[in-house]
């Protein structure tokens, strides 16, 4: 695999891109009010290095101005960045790597590709290919609840992810099937949702339109899903090799 691309294949790297966008932006459109904080801070210390107070409690308050002035920026920037939602993503797509490359899983062959950009037709969260075959994996965090409505999953952040993940696999498919090297395999789709928003399911998972969604944290029970004999190693590690070069060559990064 080419190195530049094993160094951005982290599950959650375009969200983190993302989030560190926004707070650059943030940081250049309110330099004013940072400094005034600033300013406010340095004057307020100045206050009480004149005051008659014992060294330790002049320590213990300068201290504690420092540690207001950093959380209060944090803040301002958290929040005016407006990147609680790819934060969030992070957090799913980390969980759901963790889940299906576990150790075992690692032993039994399965192989993981992250944040796949598909040059103006959106991101793939996960291609995952193992022995199970090969399955194009949307990962999702919720905090606020959610629910199946009509073939879809209601109440999430950003696009639907049941329609997402069935469009994502048709386009790893297609790039299989009549790529440089052609493979004859189906690509699944397939959600994973975490969080305390996320879906209870009875069995830890259901089929919604053709998808697979899956309760994360009952991964024991979604992952028997994907264990069956469809492909050999040696086939695993070529369609593995085949999805990183034709990504490295055909993917365009996002523009900053």
């Amino acid at each position: 695999m080419p190195m530049h691309y094993l160094m951005r294949n982290r599950p959650g790297e375009r969200a983190r891109q993302e989030v560190r966008r926004a707070w650059r932006h943030t940081v250049r459109k309110n330099v004013t009010p940072g400094v005034c904080l600033i300013l406010f801070a340095i004057i307020f210390c100045e206050a009480i290095s004149l005051l008659p107070l014992p060294t330790s409690w002049r320590a213990f308050l300068f201290g504690f101005v420092a540690a207001s002035v950093l959380a209060c920026l944090a803040w301002i920037i958290y929040t005016l960045s407006g990147s609680h939602g790819w934060t969030l993503g992070k957090l799913g797509e980390e969980a759901t790597a963790e889940a299906v490359t576990n150790r075992m899983q690692r032993h039994k062959g399965w192989r993981l590709i992250n944040g796949l950009y598909l040059g103006r037709h959106g991101d793939i969260d996960h291609i995952l290919v193992g022995p199970g075959g090969v399955f194009v994996i949307e990962s999702k965090w919720t905090a606020s609840p959610c629910r199946i409505v009509r073939g879809s999953i209601a109440g999430l952040l950003g696009r639907e992810p049941v329609a997402q993940a069935r469009d994502g696999a048709q386009k790893v498919e297609r790039m299989l099937r009549h790529g440089h090297q052609q493979f004859d395999v189906t690509v699944q789709p397939v959600v994973v949702l975490w969080g305390p928003g996320g879906l209870r399911l009875d069995q830890g998972w259901m089929t919604v339109d053709g998808v697979l969604v899956c309760e994360g944290r009952r991964q024991k029970s979604w992952l028997r899903r994907l264990d069956c004999s469809v492909l050999d190693q040696p086939m695993v590690e070529q369609v593995t090799g085949a999805l990183v070069d034709q990504i490295t060559r055909q993917v365009d990064q996002p523009v900053p």
